[in-house]
């Protein structure tokens, strides 16, 4: 007996053990407490992680890594995102906001918040009333727009998001929000993010407005956790960063996405055409069968650019003769085909520019960007077709009119929906 308990206590004392059973378990690289004082050694730091983190078991490595993840981008893409992500929330503001809410926050939600407390933004301050622009697009799970429609949603930290709960269980309506916890909320919009059920289900809100769209696959009681480690990987994998709203020189995430195979990329005669979609559940109609002309909704997100001279002849078709450098180009038409999931044409759509406007592209210059919106029967679709640009301008043209390739896209809902 005497021989083992001196073993275990030189197994106790090896720091190295110390040091892989907090990477095991807590993914720690340094020896630091939560809080990031610094710890004399990694027994040390072990036992505060435990201290803090150890009744929320496996649910702690899965929350700190999508943390991570999320932390790693916002502070090379988004500074100002990064800089938001709130301190931890302590374990008494989480009994209060259960208190307020009078329901049981499962574990995998409470540790999520146990490592950010949401974000610290300014315009929380003055929510529900209008905000000011300086923090309006910081939302960390991001956002779109077209025509008048504006979305950046932000996560809110526990104490708002238990007051945004109370205004929304107090709205007039069909459906029972008893048992629901409000996480986000989003400018110039009400689509907002819920927990329901003990947490087992994610929800989105919807345009019916006494229905919400599954924002992660039901089961378990992980939705919040499951949902954050989708947006994790989609921010890392999919997404970048661009001006949401050039108009008002706001910068924030849009959730288009910005790489292949997510976006898709064709390139014509030199004009390089970049498009992807992303559902839009705030205006989809839950309650509408598959009859419904707008059950659906997408919003795409198209980037025109003119690649510089030396790139040019790469993608310069065989039929067009011999290569000539196109110095500009001027968009004059699009022309959309967009098919239901079984590849039968729905709509077949002629127009004149995009948006209103007829973009000049240089060669090298400043891409343009523009997003707007359709809508379909069915949950999953396409969409592509092509834009006629004329060299030179349409006033001054320097050469003839020629149709330019839009690759074609998915319209899908997907599994999880941001």
């Amino acid at each position: 007996m005497a021989t083992c308990q001196k073993l275990w206590r030189n197994i106790a004392a090896d720091d190295s053990l110390w040091q892989v059973w907090c990477d095991s378990d807590f993914l720690l690289k340094q020896t630091v407490a939560p809080t990031g004082h610094p710890q004399d050694t990694w027994r040390d730091a072990y036992a505060t992680w435990h201290l803090h983190f150890g009744r929320y078991k496996s649910y702690t490595k899965r929350a700190i890594a999508a943390w991570q993840t999320i932390e790693h981008w916002t502070k090379a893409h988004h500074p100002d995102i990064y800089q938001s992500l709130g301190d931890p929330a302590t374990e008494r503001q989480l009994d209060d906001a259960e208190r307020l809410l009078k329901v049981k926050l499962p574990p995998s939600l409470r540790v999520i918040y146990r490592l950010h407390n949401g974000q610290d933004l300014s315009c929380d301050e003055r929510f529900p009333d209008l905000m000011p622009y300086d923090s309006m697009f910081h939302g960390l799970l991001g956002g779109y727009s077209f025509y008048d429609h504006i979305v950046c949603t932000r996560l809110m930290p526990i104490e708002k998001a238990a007051q945004a709960t109370i205004r929304l269980r107090n709205r007039n309506g069909h459906i029972d929000y008893g048992d629901c916890v409000q996480l986000t909320g989003s400018i110039m919009t009400r689509k907002h993010f819920m927990l329901v059920d003990e947490g087992s289900q994610m929800r989105v809100s919807t345009c019916d407005d006494d229905r919400s769209w599954d924002a992660a696959p039901p089961g378990g009681n992980d939705a919040m956790l499951r949902w954050l480690e989708a947006f994790a990987s989609v921010l890392k994998d999919q997404l970048g960063c661009c001006h949401l709203l050039e108009r008002m020189n706001s910068f924030g995430i849009c959730l288009h996405p910005a790489h292949e195979p997510w976006q898709r990329v064709a390139v014509t005669k030199g004009v390089k055409v970049q498009a992807a979609s992303i559902f839009v559940p705030e205006l989809s109609k839950l309650r509408c069968s598959y009859d419904a002309e707008e059950a659906f909704f997408f919003s795409y997100n198209v980037q025109f650019s003119l690649l510089p001279v030396e790139e040019q002849q790469a993608s310069w078709p065989a039929d067009a003769g011999p290569f000539s450098p196109i110095t500009s180009v001027q968009l004059q038409t699009r022309h959309w085909i967009i098919r239901d999931q079984t590849g039968e044409i729905t709509q077949d759509i002629h127009g004149d520019g995009v948006i209103g406007r007829h973009p000049i592209l240089a060669p090298g210059g400043t891409p343009f960007v523009y997003q707007s919106c359709t809508h379909q029967q069915q949950p999953r679709g396409s969409m592509g077709g092509f834009f006629k640009f004329v060299e030179g301008t349409t006033r001054q043209p320097t050469g003839p009119a020629f149709d330019v390739v839009c690759p074609e896209f998915m319209l899908e809902k997907p599994q999880y929906v941001f």
